[in-house]
């Protein structure tokens, strides 16, 4: 334990009646007299507990000073958020402070760090305001005077008075709410004190005995709940004629224990935020237990522990004067506490000292053996059936559902297309291991024996199968989607049977200008779907053809008799030779890759051959090149070839004429996969010792340079894609996948084995999956993973809730970082909906008013304003704000939420109309980096100077 005594927080050698510390443990609150006027100061705690700050002339040490209180004052406390700071004095009245965002030091205040102005003042005491107690979730604020009363104000709406609590016949020197919200306690001097219920406000329980021997010596009597609230602790109290802190118990309101000690009478006691828990030194089992500090008019303060019948340390002559006021920070081991001399002391203790807080689990599960209930989810806010409605604008809305929002709109099942008569198809399924299979697929695993029959003309039958998709979902087009390079399929397709030669052949097709091509198909996914029986052994007849349904397929097809796929799939993350005629169409091109079509006395040289379709039976031939070593990997775009050989060269060639458009680079190792952006303007190329490289076509330069090793360990990519905006996307084998930011210099983790991720993937459905790497990359990367929990309703089954909403929350906030990143703006916006649609069932009112702060940005906006600071990829910032105010309307418990937000909203808009009741986001979209159309202009105040 240390002590520390810093000199430079005081209120100019006046006395220091009160000190809170923040929630967040960042800064402290003094309350106390001032020059002619009572004081409040916000000071930082970071150097008082760091020697290091303390010397750094850059900390700011006092962050903001109130002289607004007329006379001296009693108490400060933060509310449970620490968005407020409530005073009290012995003006008759109560402030509450708020910190703004912008704008020079509120009326009354000296020079200041951060600024916080009073956004009201409560009057309803008759006399001096001793003592403050705020309730849990923020919800009320009690209030003790000498006027021998405690008012209850609605922190939710000031200033209104909930209740004025009459009882006591003396002064009201001290007050403390149940942690589990169902009692407040008052003290006061006329030697009792008193248990207030606070379903309807009224006296429950008066204790007298322990204080029948106690006279009115003491400036205040503060009081404090454990926070297990099983225990209250009063302050003056008398014990055979000895000064002691009285212990009150929940169970049956007994007062057989207390703690002893003080030479004189116990001015104020206050427990530790948490639970705390340590093992037990003889059994090495673990206890829990709680914390309390007692100050005394002895000058003298100590520290009890629950689980020891004596003290943990009692200091004597810590002030010249009376302890005051205590305080403990919410997230460490340090205790403040001043005195009537005008100072402050900071005890610092350790967890070997102290034990370690209790988790948030752990303390709830705790709560619900207690209590019943889970206080976190109980406490925070007013249901939504309990709740009242105060806006008839709010009662329509707070009887409609909260849907979750989906990326891609589910498409209503209809009767799939029929095949042209003349064309015999099958269902190619897919069994990637990277693959997604519906749940929807899985309980339909039935027969189909139904088939549509036609007759030619010369009296042949044709027999056309129906189309059976694997996955109900994934008949989603996906045109203009991007290109891929990959190793396995991952959608099912719809292709034609024709009779070849035995010599294997490979075909990719692209439709709308743009090449994809799934290479190297594993031998496995030429599996027929399971619901499909063998009806006949008729061999089909040729034709050629590929539906419009799938924009690219590449198989390898042989004789009819033995349907296989049979190009060499890569297991290792090694390249190997295009084999026999390797042939991808695009648009009206037709390229064809051979290996060694040309023998030599120098070795063999691999063909590179290049048609216009311009007719159906008859090919153009545009031009023809050779390779001096066998061609590995090779993609095709609207204007560019780009062909990788085994000697770790690569060529990029105009797709017209054959003319190069780069001259032949060598890499160290062979390509294993090769693609090229949507737009064609970038060609990017993934090695075998995992060497990235990304050229810009246009610029004829390099875009982009880096190594996967990091990510890889023991396994191989899969897939390779480059968007637009350069942002390269690997998939590996074993179901992770990875976005590479230029900015950062680092790989993002866009899917992985991670429990988060698993959880969040599963709780929030983007729709219908799609694979469109074009408009939703993300999504589209997540849809290629084969994670699976051990058991998958073990996230459902779990009674414990709190971590998950917890865990979702952390992942949609990472997902919306993820989306800007890879510069998504459709995506963003769908995940800032998620985050909405999350924080209006499970958020906290804090973690929605950082989400709204956030969004609204500063009040104080002017014509400088960039398009940065008002929006996001080009959607308004306010637009979003607008669509999450109108998931909050629908839930009760925030509908003064909504008003505060909604009215901000209106009025930094300038708008003189109502919040609009649907909103559109894509009518804020703008190009990157544009500013917003209408913005705030300075005020001409040269007129005012004029007169008439």
């Amino acid at each position: 334990m240390k002590i520390l005594q810093p000199a430079w927080v005081h209120h100019d050698e006046k006395a220091i009646f009160s000190i809170d510390i923040h929630p967040g443990g960042e800064k402290f609150a003094t309350g106390g007299q001032g020059n002619d006027s009572g004081r409040v100061v916000i000071w930082n705690l970071v150097p008082v507990i760091s020697e290091e700050a303390e010397k750094n002339k850059n900390v700011p040490r006092m962050l903001c000073q109130m002289d607004n209180h007329l006379a001296c004052v009693n108490c400060v406390r933060w509310s449970g958020s620490g968005t407020m700071l409530a005073s009290c004095a012995d003006d008759k009245l109560i402030m509450i402070w708020k910190k703004s965002a912008g704008g020079g030091s509120s009326f009354g205040s000296a020079k200041t760090v951060e600024h916080w102005r009073c956004i009201a003042t409560l009057r309803g005491h008759s006399g001096d305001v001793l003592d403050l107690a705020w309730s849990p979730q923020d919800q009320y604020i009690a209030s003790s005077s000498v006027d021998n009363t405690v008012i209850i104000w609605d922190a939710k709406e000031f200033p209104s008075i909930v209740q004025v609590m009459k009882g006591h016949t003396g002064l009201v020197k001290g007050v403390a709410w149940d942690p589990v919200g169902k009692f407040v306690a008052s003290q006061s001097d006329d030697k009792t004190l008193k248990i207030w219920k606070t379903s309807n406000f009224t006296l429950f329980k008066t204790v007298t005995e322990p204080f029948e021997e106690c006279g009115g010596t003491t400036h205040i009597l503060r009081l404090s709940w454990s926070p297990d609230g099983q225990y209250l602790v009063s302050a003056h109290a008398m014990n055979g004629g000895g000064p002691t802190a009285q212990i009150i118990e929940r169970d049956g309101w007994k007062c057989d224990k207390d703690f002893v000690g003080h030479r004189k009478a116990v001015t104020c006691v206050r427990f530790h935020n948490a639970i705390l828990q340590r093992m037990a030194p003889k059994t090495n089992k673990s206890q829990q237990y709680c914390c309390l500090a007692v100050g005394s008019r002895d000058k003298s303060l100590s520290v009890w522990l629950t689980a020891l019948q004596r003290p943990l340390v009692v200091i004597h002559d810590l002030f010249q004067d009376s302890i005051l006021d205590l305080s403990w920070s919410h997230n460490g081991y340090i205790l403040l506490a001043c005195s009537g001399d005008g100072h402050v002391a900071c005890l610092q203790f350790s967890a070997e000292e102290l034990g370690t807080p209790l988790s948030d689990d752990d303390r709830n599960s705790l709560y619900h053996r207690m209590y019943g209930k889970n206080i976190t989810l109980d406490m925070n806010g007013q249901t939504g059936k309990d709740s009242l409605i105060e806006n008839a604008e709010l009662l329509s809305a707070s009887q409609s559902k909260l849907t979750a929002p989906t990326l891609i709109p589910q498409l209503p099942q209809s009767t799939p297309p029929q095949a042209a008569p003349k064309i015999s198809s099958i269902a190619l399924p897919s069994s990637s291991p990277v693959g997604i299979q519906s749940s929807a697929s899985q309980d339909s695993q039935r027969p189909i024996l139904k088939q549509i029959e036609t007759k030619t003309a010369d009296g042949k039958r044709r027999i056309t199968p129906m189309f059976i998709p694997l996955n109900d979902e994934a008949d989603v087009p996906t045109s203009g989607s991007g290109q891929f390079s990959s190793s396995t399929a991952s959608k099912s397709s719809i292709v034609t049977v024709e009779k070849v030669p035995e010599s294997v052949t490979s075909i990719s097709v692209a439709t709308n200008g743009i090449g994809i091509n799934f290479e190297n198909l594993a031998a496995q996914t030429a599996k027929l779907d399971s619901r499909l029986k063998k009806v006949s052994k008729q061999d089909p007849p040729p034709g050629r053809a590929v539906l419009p349904s799938d924009p690219a397929t590449t198989i390898a097809l042989h004789s009819p008799e033995k349907l296989s796929v049979t190009i060499q799939p890569v297991l290792s993350g090694k390249a190997s030779p295009v084999q026999g005629a390797g042939i991808k169409a695009i648009g009206d091109y037709r390229i064809q890759v051979t290996n060694g079509a040309v023998k030599t006395g120098y070795g063999p040289l691999g063909k590179v051959l290049v048609n216009l379709m311009s007719l159906p039976r008859a090919d153009k031939k545009l031009w023809e090149t050779v390779i001096g070593s066998p061609v590995c990997s090779f993609a095709v775009a609207k204007r560019f070839v780009l062909l990788c050989s085994m000697d770790g060269s690569i060529r990029f060639l105009d797709i017209q004429n054959g003319s190069p458009i780069l001259p032949v680079m060598s890499l160290t190792s062979p390509v294993i996969h090769s693609t090229f952006s949507a737009d064609c303007r970038l060609g990017a190329v993934l090695t075998e010792n995992c060497t990235l490289r990304v050229w810009d076509l246009n610029e004829q330069s390099i875009f982009l340079s880096s190594s996967c090793l990091d990510i890889m360990g023991t396994s191989y990519a899969t897939l390779l894609h480059v968007s637009d905006q350069g942002i390269p996307f690997v998939i590996l084998s074993n179901g992770a996948s990875f976005s590479y930011s230029k900015k950062l210099e680092s790989w993002l983790i866009t899917n992985s084995a991670d429990p988060i991720m698993r959880h969040g993937l599963m709780t929030t459905k983007v729709g219908s999956i799609v694979r469109n790497l074009k408009t939703f990359p993300l999504a589209t990367v997540q849809s290629f993973s084969n994670f699976q929990p051990v058991n998958s309703r073990s996230f459902m089954e779990n009674s414990n809730t709190t971590w998950q909403n917890e865990a979702i929350l952390s992942f949609v906030e990472n997902q919306i970082k993820i989306a800007e990143t890879i510069q998504s703006s459709t995506e963003v916006k769908h995940w800032y909906l998620m985050l909405g649609f999350q924080l209006a069932q499970h958020g906290t009112e804090e973690k929605i008013r950082q989400v709204l702060d956030n969004l609204l940005g500063s009040p104080f906006r002017s014509a400088s304003t960039s398009a940065s600071e008002s929006s996001i990829l080009g959607i308004s910032k306010h637009a979003l704000l607008e669509e999450i105010l109108l998931q909050l309307k629908t839930q009760p418990k925030w509908q003064r939420i909504y008003m505060e937000y909604a009215d901000q909203l209106k009025r930094n808009s300038g708008s003189k109309g109502p919040l609009p009741q649907q909103c559109s986001i894509d009518e804020e979209m703008r190009p990157i980096g544009e500013a917003p159309v209408e913005k705030l202009q300075p005020l001409d105040l040269h007129h005012l100077n004029e007169t008439e």
